[in-house]
């Protein structure tokens, strides 16, 4: 569950905290988006006010959504201070712990639905980018709906559509999967309690177990 790449001169641990997510299709996609927002999209999201602003133990921290035409990572990502390692995780897994036990506040979906909606619009502003958008839809046979019904679809979203989405894609915290990339030497014992450990040097040609 855990791949460490043992690197002593390291002086900080980068950290990815990842399961399967959703493929490109998914049909809850702004629900989803918003859900992301308030947990790790952007700065005043969950991860980073806790990690960076309240704590902090890290610099950044964010979640990411990767969704292709098969179901890609749903991953949180940090990095911290390798002696405070084992805060920033689990700093980072009761977060996700809250997110799932409590949802979001109707007051956190507006607010991210603002920031999303403010954000759309200059995704499609030059012809490079309709472009990119053509080619995306082409590629994952979508249709034109993915992009032109967004917003109203977006506006459409309530704390309970949030929460469902959550509960549906948002794993538990005992079905995760570690990267650790770090001192090994110094981080190798404290880790081990989040599941067996893997260890790979940096150095190796394709740094995969």
């Amino acid at each position: 569950r855990i791949l460490g790449g043992p690197d002593l001169s390291a002086t900080q641990t980068y950290f990815t905290i990842a399961n399967v997510g959703v493929a490109i299709d998914f049909p809850d996609r702004p629900a989803l988006d918003l859900a992301n927002t308030v947990f790790g999209g952007r700065f005043t999201s969950m991860l980073n006010s806790e990690l960076r602003v309240r704590t902090g133990l890290s610099y950044s921290a964010w979640s990411s959504l990767v969704r292709p035409s098969q179901p890609g990572a749903l991953a949180i990502t940090s990095f911290t201070e390798t002696g405070t390692t084992v805060d920033a995780i689990d700093l980072a897994l009761a977060t996700l712990g809250r997110l799932r036990d409590e949802g979001v506040h109707v007051e956190s979906v507006v607010s991210a639905r603002n920031y999303v909606m403010g954000q759309f619009p200059p995704r499609l502003e030059t012809n490079a980018q309709l472009a990119g958008q053509f080619a995306m839809l082409e590629l994952y046979g979508l249709d034109r709906s993915y992009v032109d019904a967004y917003g109203d679809a977006l506006g459409a979203v309530t704390a309970a559509d949030v929460r469902s989405v959550i509960e549906a894609v948002y794993p538990p915290l005992e079905d995760l999967v570690f990267v650790l990339i770090g001192d090994a030497a110094a981080i190798r014992e404290a880790v081990k309690k989040y599941g067996d450990v893997t260890e790979i040097p940096i150095t190796a040609p394709r740094f995969s177990p």
